[in-house]
């Protein structure tokens, strides 16, 4: 399986799940892109990806600005997005949690159609949100 994380990651936690799962690819946003990189060029440029990663996302904006969501609705990406109350998290607890729950990332990262996840702050699962094809039909994110 392979992953992307976007630059609102921070990229130490990016290199711990890198190590942390060695079984699995991650590529953080800045190896592959300059820092001011617009998400409506970044997500099509790793859609086309082979094999196509599944994202990690710690930018909620994402899924409320109409031109990025746009862009995601038409690509075959499965995205993950952190809960905005990750981002206040301390950096010991946020690193713990995002290895407690980097196994079911994973295993919902394995689903045979675009789909979106949230990751909430419990850190125990993801939520499936809705299907990438659903986005800005009011499915989503309530």
């Amino acid at each position: 399986m392979h992953f992307f994380i976007d630059r609102n990651v921070p990229v130490a936690l990016a290199r711990m799940l890198a190590h942390y799962d060695r079984e699995h690819t991650v590529v953080f946003h800045d190896d592959k892109f300059e820092k001011t990189t617009p998400d409506t060029e970044w997500l099509p440029a790793v859609a086309s990806w082979d094999p196509v990663p599944a994202i990690i996302s710690g930018d909620g904006r994402i899924l409320r600005n109409p031109s990025e969501l746009q862009v995601l609705r038409g690509l075959p990406l499965t995205f993950f997005l952190f809960a905005d109350a990750w981002a206040g998290l301390p950096w010991r607890e946020r690193a713990w949690k995002a290895v407690k729950v980097w196994p079911e990332i994973v295993s919902a990262a394995d689903t045979r159609r675009p789909t979106i996840f949230r990751i909430p702050i419990s850190a125990i699962k993801v939520d499936r949100v809705c299907l990438t094809s659903e986005l800005g039909s009011g499915k989503h994110l309530h």
